[in-house]
């Protein structure tokens, strides 16, 4: 960094930097054109694999705003050697969920809205230095994708009939717009823009960008309100219209929730990252949502499913006890050993409920995908395994499959609802106004 920009490191601090790379806040001493302050984005080494996202990639994306007026971050250099750049510091900060001014947060959702209008502007093909192959249609874009996180699901080498449903949903109902593809920021929403006096300020977090859907932009943002919620998230999507000048196709962004929570399921299920308590609530909520986001997609009512009654054993006790003492450590000792505290009571209240309702929820599962079927099995995994090739093959129609997934992620629900405390029961966000 010093060869870089002539002069001294003066002080870093590393921060939060997305799912799988580590950032940092560098301070320069002065000099002749040097920042005050350049944000650095590193990418430890990993085995190759299906997933093409790295940060030198990120880096093209940077370069092909550069023609744009959107609020991000400016790219500054890029490590030779390295999966390392340097960009511009964005002011402002990223926790929108600890707002409290209900009026605030709505008039940033507005202002982020506006944002990706801005993005959306440019057709892919008029920017430059992307070195992109990107195919000329919105339907060869999103047919891109779908290959590349099927193969990044596929890489695992652990079927999910769910995952299975979804990637063949999303194949068959391939939508077929007439405007051209965009950059798409790829997971836009709450937490991966910045923030300040009530107006947002930049655009962060561009690893998953693409040429694509505009619309799908705006289903990544009704994915990330469920974990931090908007407070009018309609009045933004009209904030989004009024600044684009298009009116958003609500098929399209019907569609493209499916393919959001699909992703976010995908990168669940391989597991790259993530503390295990977090994968628990994650991996429940996601699957939930992918759930809801194909019923709404197809026009389907999914059916009400009667929870599991809980009693206690004679083992509830000892969880309690454990899960006492992890959270008065996490009071305690702020850092590192309060994020460990916290997530292992996570894991911890899982197991609990699990001793209570583990076993009744495994026959409960197997019941209904036998019935389904038409066949008995002797255990889980081989109805389990069953279902997915009849998924694969189109021997299962999709409405009772759907029907059956929307019992089994209730009953995951239920499993972990004492690790997810307010997110047990969140869902999306209405997308239009209330008549």
């Amino acid at each position: 960094m010093e060869a870089c920009f002539g002069t001294s490191v003066r002080d870093w601090m590393q921060i939060s930097g997305g799912n799988r790379c580590r950032s940092w806040l560098i301070g320069l001493e002065p000099g002749h054109d040097v920042p005050h302050t350049v944000y650095l984005r590193y990418q430890p080494p990993r085995e190759p694999s299906a997933e093409p996202y790295t940060v030198w990639r990120e880096a093209l994306i940077y370069r092909a705003l550069e023609a744009t007026d959107v609020r991000a971050p400016r790219l500054l250099a890029v490590h030779r050697s390295y999966q390392a750049i340097i960009t511009t510091a964005a002011e402002g900060r990223a926790d929108y969920r600890r707002l409290t001014d209900p009026d605030e947060k709505a008039a940033i959702a507005e202002d982020f809205a506006k944002a990706l209008a801005e993005l959306h502007r440019h057709p892919f093909a008029d920017l430059g230095g992307t070195d992109f192959p990107a195919p000329a249609t919105i339907r060869g874009c999103v047919l891109d994708e779908i290959r590349t996180w099927q193969a990044m699901y596929q890489e695992t080498g652990r079927e999910d009939a769910l995952i299975d449903l979804a990637l063949k949903w999303l194949t068959t109902n391939l939508p077929d717009p007439e405007d051209p593809p965009v950059l798409v920021h790829g997971d836009a929403g709450p937490g991966n823009f910045l923030f300040k006096d009530g107006h947002m300020t930049g655009l962060v977090d561009w690893e998953l960008a693409h040429p694509g859907d505009p619309v799908e932009d705006l289903a990544w943002f009704c994915m990330r309100s469920v974990m931090e919620p908007v407070p009018d998230f309609a009045a933004a999507l009209a904030a989004y219209e009024a600044a684009s000048g298009r009116t958003i196709d609500r098929e399209r962004l019907l569609y493209h929730r499916v393919f959001v929570s699909l992703r976010v399921v995908v990168i669940r299920h391989r597991n790259v990252t993530g503390l295990p308590g977090n994968s628990i609530v994650s991996r429940s909520l996601n699957r939930r949502l992918l759930v809801d986001a194909l019923a709404a997609a197809q026009g389907i009512d999914l059916p009400v499913v009667d929870e599991i009654p809980v009693e206690a054993t004679d083992r509830t006790e000892y969880y309690d006890d454990i899960v006492t003492d992890l959270l008065t450590l996490s009071d305690g000792h702020p850092g590192k050993v309060t994020d460990f505290a916290k997530n292992t009571a996570k894991v911890i209240k899982y197991l609990r409920q699990y001793d209570m309702i583990g076993r009744e929820t495994e026959i409960r599962k197997k019941r209904l995908i036998e019935d389904l079927l038409g066949a008995r099995f002797d255990t889980l995994r081989e109805a389990r395994a069953r279902l997915s090739q009849g998924i694969r093959d189109d021997s299962i129609p999709f409405a009772p499959a759907l029907a059956l997934f929307a019992a089994l992620v209730r009953y995951e629900a239920q499993l972990a609802a004492p690790s997810s405390g307010r997110m047990a029961e969140r869902g999306f966000p209405p997308i239009a106004k209330e008549t």
